[in-house]
């Protein structure tokens, strides 16, 4: 019986070991790429260099592309990635499975929805004029839900003209993974802006800060005793951090600042806009996010840092604080995330 045993178990590290054999591995740039395609026979693979282009709303990026040709067909992954994050939900990434690879002329087009890479991606299947039939898959590698819809950095595009049994053992075992970057020292900066302390982050962005207040005791009919501005110039984005600060105790309504948000957008200029609940720096507030006719995004969040629940049940404060930004969404997220207002002297 344990002979028997050591036989099993042998036969099965065999196994294993041809599996692990099978899985090829590429280097793409700061991307590992991994697969197995024992099912083609005769197969090269190329590494093309890498091209540099811009989309048409003005953002760059690197297009880079492994191609592997077989007796049977060909197969290829492109992962692209982009210097700013941008539209990823599942429209988009249907249209990036249904652009039609290699200009092969066909007569149908049939997507789905699959799950490759431990991602949901979209397959399509091309049929040509021939009969024969190409497999185009597409899917993000760091797609997030943001506000309106997902965005993300890099897509990975896999084509294949190869059979069936060999493009579905492609799809199956396909990996793509970026190179850990070393963990960089806290970018964390804190400023003093009137009564007030205030911290955040904006990671590695470069920028300005300049500074705006009304002097201690200067009034503003209707809306305090004192406003702080900090603006945060990284010339071609900006964020500003608003504080009003209250001689009493003010009601705070989500409700009222959802449409304060929006009005905002509105007033300069964003005409699609919508608001809803959000945190902002562990306290609960409103997030606004607008695009205007040239498709640029601004969002604009409120929330009151020093807010209490009474007994009686109204939320009260007297500090309320308004971020603006036209970064986009990762930097304008850590901003929002690591927002932090503390009173001097409280």
């Amino acid at each position: 019986m344990r002979t028997k045993l050591f036989l099993v178990f042998s036969a099965a590290l065999l196994l294993a070991s041809a599996a692990f054999a099978a899985q090829e591995t590429v280097d793409l740039g700061p991307y590992k790429v991994s697969f197995s395609l024992e099912s083609a026979t005769n197969c090269t693979v190329q590494v093309a260099e890498p091209v540099e282009s811009r989309t048409p709303s003005g953002i760059d990026y690197t297009e880079r592309l492994i191609l592997k040709t077989c007796d049977d067909g060909r197969a290829q992954i492109k992962v692209t990635s982009y210097n700013s994050p941008v539209p990823a939900g599942d429209r988009e990434t249907t249209a990036l499975s249904r652009k039609v690879p290699w200009n092969i002329g066909c007569i149908g087009i049939e997507t789905n929805s699959r799950l490759v890479d431990r991602h949901t991606g979209f397959l399509t299947t091309f049929r040509e004029v021939s009969g024969e039939e190409v497999y185009q898959i597409a899917y993000w590698l760091d797609r997030y839900l943001a506000p309106g819809d997902y965005r993300g950095e890099t897509s990975c595009v896999i084509s294949s003209s190869l059979p069936w049994t060999a493009t579905k053992e492609l799809f199956d075992s396909v990996t793509v993974e970026k190179a850990v970057a070393t963990k960089e020292p806290s970018t964390m900066e804190t400023v003093t802006a009137g009564d007030y302390e205030v911290s955040f982050d904006l990671g590695e962005k470069n920028y300005t800060i300049i500074q705006e207040g009304s002097e201690p005791g200067e009034t503003e009919v209707g809306l305090g005793l004192e406003r702080q501005r900090i603006i945060l110039d990284g010339i071609n984005r900006a964020a500003t951090i608003e504080i009003t600060s209250y001689d009493d105790f003010r009601i705070v309504n989500q409700g009222t600042e959802m449409l304060l948000a929006e009005a905002a957008l509105q007033t300069k200029g964003y005409v699609k806009n919508n608001a809803s609940e959000w945190t902002i720096g562990g306290e609960p507030g409103v997030l606004g996010i607008g695009e205007d006719e040239d498709h640029q995004i601004l969002y604009v969040a409120i929330f009151w840092p020093d807010q209490v629940q009474t007994e009686e049940g109204p939320v009260l404060g007297m500090t309320r604080c308004e971020i603006e930004s036209s970064y986009w969404w990762d930097t304008t997220e850590m901003l929002l995330d690591s927002l932090h207002l503390e009173r001097i002297g409280a």
